[in-house]
């Protein structure tokens, strides 16, 4: 027997059946509008340019690993792309074309684009102020080749004499928003982003002088100066940052004795430092103590919580380490270091779109996930376990007639009742 091998057209199956019933939603309720005033001193043959920044942002969303594997994942998927209201996604090149394009000048225009869908669709420009909003602010340097542009020696955790860009991101834990991301040269002080970056913010979520009252900024020490302090003290946020000044730390650990540390676990104290720096506002300021295999490690803790059980301020610091997975997953399931582009107006257009991707799976759990299994996952798996299910996606005449999931996948029982609250939170387009 001779076994027949033959190229078949598609039929109505696809390999992201959830991705391909969330774009139909987004699409057909005119969610991306404005995307749709960035404009590219690029002739328009065949796709339009908000369309081909829309598939970039699919290509993120079905884990393409870099622009190239857009020919290889979704490019041959015509179901997933009739779902996203495209006859077929645009070639890798025309993609990488695209972002090419960006001048600072139309950077400027994403950057405005994005801000406004996030203002229509964002959960921290509605936060109850009765309650405090946390917001996390986060240097981190992204490596590149030497040859790119604004590619400079820098500080990169864990690496010496790495070439790259530094990116500065502002979170809202809450609501597992990426609020902001500013990308700067790689030899640029983290110290310095903290400013612009806090205004930025503040005119994107247009914060007032009592709603600032209620916004505590929360930061690592690679932002924590005396400065940056006091600025965030005089414009009237809340502050819980990590001290710069190592020595200042190990000066003040000479001065509390041993009784006077407060055990967190066997391994870590805190203790209030006596004769603390004054600051704008009224503040107290602690000193952590960890061991490690080094010996005693110390840091100080600047904070204006006064009202909290200076004991539980360790606490509500480490809960930092929720923004710190968000950029963990961004980096392992938006693959952020992975996509790098040359020139730096493409590079922040990337970035720019990854943040759209980001906010669309964070606000996918509101719209779609509560009470599911699905309502703790992060980007990685969402986009690595979830969005990739495969079954049938049936359009006619533009509607979407059924999806029908592939029954042998676990989760496909469970992600049709998500499903069935998506296209209910859209008013079933």
């Amino acid at each position: 027997m001779i076994t027949r091998l033959v190229v078949l057209p598609q039929r109505q199956d696809t390999q992201y059946a959830p991705l391909a019933v969330l774009g139909y939603c987004l699409t057909r309720t005119n969610f991306f509008a404005p995307l749709r005033t960035v404009n590219l001193n690029m002739k328009t043959v065949h796709h339009a340019p908000v369309e081909k920044l829309l598939d970039i942002v699919v290509s993120i969303l079905a884990n393409c690993t870099s622009i190239k594997q857009v020919d290889l994942r979704i490019r041959p998927d015509l179901v997933l792309a009739e779902a996203w209201n495209r006859e077929q996604f645009a070639q890798q090149s025309t993609l990488a074309d695209t972002l090419n394009a960006f001048t600072a000048s139309s950077v400027k225009q994403l950057r405005e684009a994005t801000q406004t869908l996030y203002r229509q669709h964002g959960h921290a420009c509605r936060h109850d102020f009765t309650q405090l909003l946390w917001l996390d602010v986060d240097p981190n340097g992204l490596s590149s080749s030497a040859q790119a542009q604004g590619s400079e020696k820098g500080f990169f955790s864990g690496a010496r004499n790495t070439y790259g860009r530094q990116l500065v991101r502002v979170s809202a834990p809450a609501y597992r928003e990426t609020l902001l991301s500013l990308l700067y040269s790689g030899s640029q002080h983290g110290t310095t982003t903290f400013k612009p970056s806090v205004r930025a913010v503040q005119g994107l979520l247009e914060l007032s002088r009592e709603q600032r009252h209620q916004t505590v900024l929360r930061t690592d020490a690679g932002l924590g100066t005396d400065e940056n302090i006091n600025w965030a003290l005089t414009h009237d946020y809340q502050v819980l940052m990590k001290g710069y000044n190592g020595k200042r730390a190990q000066a003040f650990a000479r001065q509390i004795g041993d009784k006077d540390w407060y055990a967190l676990r066997t391994d870590r104290w805190v203790a209030i430092v006596p004769k603390a720096p004054r600051y704008a506002r009224r503040t107290q300021t602690l000193l952590l103590r960890w061991q490690t295999e080094k010996g005693m490690q110390y840091a100080t803790l600047v904070h204006s919580l006064l009202d909290q059980d200076w004991c539980m301020i360790p606490a509500l610091y480490d809960d930092r380490g929720a923004m710190e997975s968000e950029i963990k997953m961004d980096k392992a399931g938006l693959l952020l270091p992975k996509r790098r582009k040359k020139r730096l107006a493409a590079q922040e257009a990337l970035i720019l779109l990854t943040d759209v991707a980001h906010n669309m799976l964070a606000w996918t759990h509101p719209w779609m996930f509560t009470e599911s299994r699905f309502a703790t996952y992060g980007a990685l798996a969402l986009v690595n376990d979830v969005l990739c299910i495969p079954g049938e996606v049936v359009l006619k005449g533009g509607r979407l007639h059924m999806v029908a999931l592939r029954e042998t996948h676990p989760y496909a029982a469970e992600m049709i009742v998500c499903l069935t609250k998506l296209l209910a939170h859209f008013g079933n387009p």
